[in-house]
């Protein structure tokens, strides 16, 4: 079994056991194991532990798996309720992290930039071959002066989605970086996405009370 999938078994079987009976819990997780192995199979691991965002490829093999396996009967609050349990001791530790006050740190935001850049390097020789279709990514296009930017004008979550019919499931895979940015009191800016049409996703991590994080609440909510 996926070691990502192996952590998720707990939360995903006590889902199921709430649904069905004994019998059919088994033939339902068998069918998110061959499911998962498929897929992991056929579109490969983007270069696994070697490449720091493939566990992101790897949770949606899972949760796509899992979500076909209880026939599509999973709520955006279901995903919600099984990813804090998951991951409840991580975003424990991030709680201790503020992005308020790291992001007037000139020289870790610096610093920060500089290790993305050197995985985007990496990233660009490996796409194509080892790493597949990882993500392709921009730093910092519009200089932002303040917070943490990128884009992603690739996405394999996107084009996995896309080719086996989950783009309906896709907005809960996206909403995860919302959530995530909240764990260490961050606000992530976007605009444009892949899975809305726009030909790239946007991320600009500000801190949740800076200015551009309040003016962003307004824009959304006029919308």
């Amino acid at each position: 079994m996926e070691k990502y999938l192996k952590k998720l078994r707990p939360s995903m079987l006590k889902f199921l056991r709430a649904s069905y009976d004994e019998d059919e819990v088994k033939k339902r997780w068998k069918k998110v194991e061959e499911l998962d192995a498929e897929w992991l199979r056929k579109e490969g691991d983007l270069g696994g532990r070697r490449n720091m965002m493939s566990s992101n490829m790897m949770l949606c093999y899972a949760m796509c798996a899992f979500y076909e396996a209880v026939d599509r009967n999973y709520t955006n609050e279901d995903f919600l309720v099984l990813v804090n349990e998951v991951m409840a001791k991580p975003f424990a530790l991030l709680n201790h992290i503020d992005m308020n006050k790291l992001e007037k740190k000139k020289w870790l935001m610096d610093f920060l930039y500089f290790c993305v850049k050197r995985y985007k390097h990496k990233s660009d020789r490996m796409r194509g071959k080892r790493w597949g279709n990882t993500w392709k990514i921009r730093i910092n296009p519009d200089n932002r002066e303040t917070g943490f930017a990128y884009v992603l004008d690739t996405c394999p979550l996107y084009e996995f989605a896309k080719k086996y019919g989950y783009m309906d499931f896709l907005p809960n895979m996206c909403a995860l970086d919302h959530l995530v940015a909240g764990q260490f009191h961050a606000h992530l800016i976007r605009h444009h996405t892949l899975s809305g049409g726009d030909g790239k996703c946007e991320y600009w991590y500000v801190g949740d009370r800076s200015l551009e994080a309040k003016k962003d609440e307004i824009f959304v909510n006029k919308k």
